[in-house]
């Protein structure tokens, strides 16, 4: 087995990947898997006896084709993106979700996403993705039939929330809301700038923090700000581990106001640490965020308004009791890392069976 560990540190990609490997380690796999990534990062999480195959370049670059003939060689292989050597090989793909067909670029540009998106999907025996929002959209989308998809159930991380509780007891809160995520179009911020402007939260002193995707993203956001939007705007990038951490356990909520998700990770993992969460109704977030937030509608800034404030002034007369009992609830239902683990190599090893 060949596991594409390249997008570890990029991101939900690099996130979910970090997942599984920590998974599969607690309950190492047979036979031989061949970890395809990033020496330092994929050793760190690596099961003994794993071989690493190091690799140091952004798999991002020219749409994952830069190195689509260095693939190492083996029976099967299972990318953990979409964005993938476009290759006849025995292979599953992880899909996240179809969204960049209707955001972002150009008509042309997205036609030409689609068309690669297409010939992702026929090069992949089976399709792996992470909410049933996504896999409705890769059915309508990419003409992929429901029984070559199968969803994953993304885990409580014990140890990410034991993190934030320990940050938490050692640091102030700040009164501030936590948006987390790439500045894309579906991302929704042209609307959440003026929404939170207009809050009782802002005026306040209120402050709201982004966390960009990548350098580019954080420098262009600044430079759109206005003078007023920048005297309570705070923009961030490439943050550490430790530092998101910190973000977590400091923030007097998280806001989520996108047009569409696939998944909405950030809302997830606020779920899991007990932070508020403020969630629009893009996409999968209701799905995820089923009875932990009351959903606004995305394209609404007076829904937005009304909620920011609702969540703030929640938040600050937290009932920790009832957060606490909301918390061990979600981490009852949800599987744990380990148990993560062993699904995403049942279904690997399902496909695998089935190509043989």
């Amino acid at each position: 087995m060949v596991l594409d560990c390249r997008w570890l540190g990029i991101g939900g990609p690099g996130r979910t990947t970090e997942l599984v490997l920590r998974g599969m380690a607690q309950g190492p796999p047979a036979g031989r898997w061949i970890l395809w990534g990033a020496e330092a990062a994929t050793r760190a999480i690596a099961w003994p006896g794993a071989d690493i195959r190091p690799i140091a370049t952004d798999p991002r670059i020219w749409l994952g084709q830069r190195h689509a003939f260095d693939v190492p060689k083996g029976d099967f292989h299972v990318f953990m993106h979409q964005q993938r050597p476009l290759r006849r090989l025995p292979a599953v793909t992880l899909i996240y979700d179809t969204i960049a067909l209707r955001y972002g670029s150009s008509r042309p540009g997205r036609q030409l996403k689609g068309a690669f998106m297409r010939a992702v999907a026929r090069t992949s025996h089976r399709i792996l993705t992470i909410s049933e929002h996504s896999r409705a959209g890769i059915e309508r989308d990419l003409g992929v039939p429901a029984g070559r998809i199968e969803v994953l159930r993304f885990p409580f991380d014990d140890a990410f929330v034991a993190r934030v509780h320990e940050a938490r007891r050692a640091a102030e809160p700040v009164d501030a809301a936590l948006f987390v995520g790439g500045f894309l179009p579906h991302k929704n911020l042209p609307r959440l700038l003026p929404a939170f402007a207009a809050t009782a939260f802002c005026r306040d002193g209120g402050r709201l923090i982004l966390v960009a995707g990548t350098p580019g993203q954080a420098a262009a956001m600044f430079d759109g700000l206005d003078a007023h939007q920048r005297e309570f705007v705070d923009i961030r990038h490439s943050c550490s581990q430790a530092e998101m951490d910190g973000l977590f356990a400091t923030c007097l909520f998280l806001v989520q106001p996108s047009l569409e998700e696939g998944f909405g990770l950030p809302a997830w993992e606020a779920i899991c640490c007990g932070l508020p969460i403020c969630v629009s109704d893009g996409g999968s977030l209701p799905e995820v965020t089923s009875g932990f937030a009351d959903p606004f509608p995305a394209r609404s800034v007076p829904a937005m308004i009304e909620a920011l404030d609702a969540c703030a002034d929640a938040a600050r007369r937290p009932d920790d009791a009832a957060r606490a009992r909301r918390v061990a609830s979600l981490r009852e239902r949800a599987p744990t890392v380990e148990a993560f683990g062993s699904q995403f190599r049942a279904a690997v090893a399902g496909c695998a069976a089935a190509t043989t």
